[in-house]
């Protein structure tokens, strides 16, 4: 009896250890990745790019460095994974929202100021600064990155524009092809945002910054309506 419990003890022991070496299902592997992410997200934004190590990461994950290498193959990998996850988290919350506002003006006033807040934050500003402090030895990573970051602000202002501008103030922008909306979108952005988007990077307080957003989107739309008013807008 007692070696027939010993052979049922070692089967189930058997059993147990070839489920754990079986790889886990797609949704709990989707979780682990997103583990990953996030705690290389958090090491990199702490420690900077020199300062982040695969083995902290895989620390902060509770996650095993094999785990890690089998989905990045590297350091650089993992980075731009990492900060291409932030720049489509930003987009999506974007996205998402629901533009307010009884005219014209104000819609686009809410537009400014979505952007400018979910931009403006240390988190998101942090990690950009990351970014381009590796320009010089990883120029054509972030190089990419910048560029996603820049045509997916722009993507989404095009598509914002489009659902705001359809008046006669407008008209001959509905009257073109979707670039016309794709340069305002390009105009809007360099007014309202790249101002307070470099002054964030050189170093300003991103609190103060959060304080002039209202009177500064306010002042940019002003100009924006007019230009696009008198033909400004190509």
């Amino acid at each position: 009896m007692e070696t027939i419990e010993k052979a049922a003890t070692a089967k189930t022991v058997s059993s147990r250890k070839r489920i754990r070496c079986g790889r886990p299902p797609a949704e709990r592997a989707g979780e682990v990745e997103e583990r990953i992410l996030g705690a290389a997200h958090k090491v990199f934004l702490e420690r900077g790019f020199d300062g982040a190590s695969i083995d902290l990461i895989a620390e902060t994950a509770r996650s095993g460095k094999p785990t890690i290498y089998s989905r990045f193959p590297n350091k650089e990998a993992l980075f731009e994974a990492a900060v291409a996850r932030s720049i489509r988290e930003r987009y999506a919350r974007m996205r998402s929202h629901k533009l307010t506002g009884a005219n014209i003006e104000e819609r686009l006033v809410d537009i400014g100021v979505t952007v400018l807040n979910e931009t403006l934050t240390e988190d998101y500003i942090g990690i950009v600064r990351v970014a381009l402090g590796e320009a010089r030895r990883i120029p054509d990573l972030v190089r990419s990155l910048i560029q996603m970051a820049r045509e997916q602000s722009g993507e989404i202002v095009a598509q914002m524009l489009a659902e705001v501008t359809k008046c006669e103030t407008f008209a001959n922008m509905q009257q073109e092809h979707g670039d016309r909306y794709a340069a305002a979108a390009r105009y809007f952005l360099d007014l309202v945002l790249l101002p307070p988007l470099m002054r964030a990077l050189s170093g300003e307080n991103v609190q103060e910054l959060h304080a002039e957003i209202d009177v500064r989107v306010k002042q940019k739309v002003a100009f924006f309506l007019a230009a696009c008013k008198h033909g400004g807008i190509a």
